[in-house]
């Protein structure tokens, strides 16, 4: 029972262990009556805005109802900047050294729950400035004149964000990409959407 949750979305995953949409749903509203002070939610996935929990919803993004909200966004191949707002106060500028606007929408997710618990947004701004992402997700590797990204994503969601996060870093670079399905289920159940986002 965690004091706060973040959802990032609801996407229809795990088709071995869930039947649909409605189910996954269904198992975020479960995790998120859990929660005992504040649940920050993605404000443009729907499935989340109509989550029904006994906590406060914070809602994050780039809308302007969203109640934290990321704006002047700059993505560069050295990362990515915006100034966070909590409603109209201007908590102040961050900047990552990741990629991809779910890179943005996930920092400024910590700097909501760190505004909430009136941690000192000086230090997440330098922390945010010198975290370097996490293991199996865009692990760069330098291999003869190539540079070759290595990401677990494994939902056409993911695999969208990991190929808008590639052009962010390498713009005037050629994108190739290599895509290893893991189970048969999976790829039945998102063939189309796979077919989608990869031929963005």
């Amino acid at each position: 029972h965690p004091d706060y949750a973040i959802m990032t979305n609801v996407d229809f995953d795990h088709p071995d262990y869930f039947k649909d949409l409605a189910d996954v749903k269904d198992s975020f509203e479960t995790y998120g009556r859990q929660v005992k002070r504040g649940l920050f939610a993605w404000g443009e996935d729907k499935s989340l805005r109509d989550l029904n929990v006994d906590v406060p919803v914070y809602y994050y993004g780039t809308a302007p109802d969203d109640d934290f909200r990321a704006a002047n966004i700059v993505r560069t191949p050295d990362g990515s900047t915006y100034d966070a707002y909590y409603k109209d106060q201007k908590l102040g500028t961050f900047t990552i050294h990741l990629y991809g606007e779910h890179s943005v929408l996930n920092s400024l997710a910590v700097v909501a729950v760190a505004y909430m618990e009136k941690i000192d947004l000086e230090k997440i701004k330098a922390e945010l400035a010198n975290f370097s992402g996490v293991k199996r997700r865009f692990a760069e590797e330098d291999i003869a004149d190539m540079k070759v990204i290595d990401d677990y994503a494994h939902h056409p969601s993911e695999i969208k964000a990991t190929i808008d996060a590639a052009r962010q870093k390498f713009p005037q670079k050629e994108l190739v990409v290599v895509f290893q399905p893991h189970t048969y289920s999976r790829l039945a159940a998102y063939l189309t959407e796979f077919g989608q986002s990869l031929s963005r």
